[in-house]
């Protein structure tokens, strides 16, 4: 009986999906031709509703953007934002990816929940 309690408590805490709510910031580089790998910055705030994820990202000094068709699916994010989609890994406390912009740049990123 004390094993079938445990054995059920294992599978129970395996079955919860991570929130990913919260607010991240973000360090990468974009690859440039002519500079090499860019350094930037990045934040984003996070509201996740069982599989669907909104919130708005901001990167470097430019706009803050919203967050749409925002999904969850294990440890793999996806989204969209004006301009871009997002593909992201959770792997620990890390959300760490790419973001890639309608005209084909690539930014390498790794967000920290702050």
């Amino acid at each position: 009986m004390k094993r079938m309690m445990i054995a059920m408590f294992v599978l129970a805490a395996s079955l919860a999906a991570a929130d990913y709510s919260g607010i991240w910031n973000g360090k990468g580089g974009i690859e440039s031709a002519k500079y090499g790998s860019v350094p930037q910055t990045a934040q984003m705030t996070l509201l996740q509703a069982g599989s669907s994820l909104s919130g708005t990202l901001k990167i470097g000094n430019g706009p803050i953007m919203t967050i749409t068709a925002g999904s969850v699916s294990g440890n793999a994010i996806t989204f969209a934002v004006t301009g871009g989609t997002a593909s992201l890994t959770a792997t620990g406390s890390q959300l760490q990816g790419k973001l890639t912009s309608s005209q084909g740049q690539i930014l390498d990123i790794v967000f920290t929940k702050n």
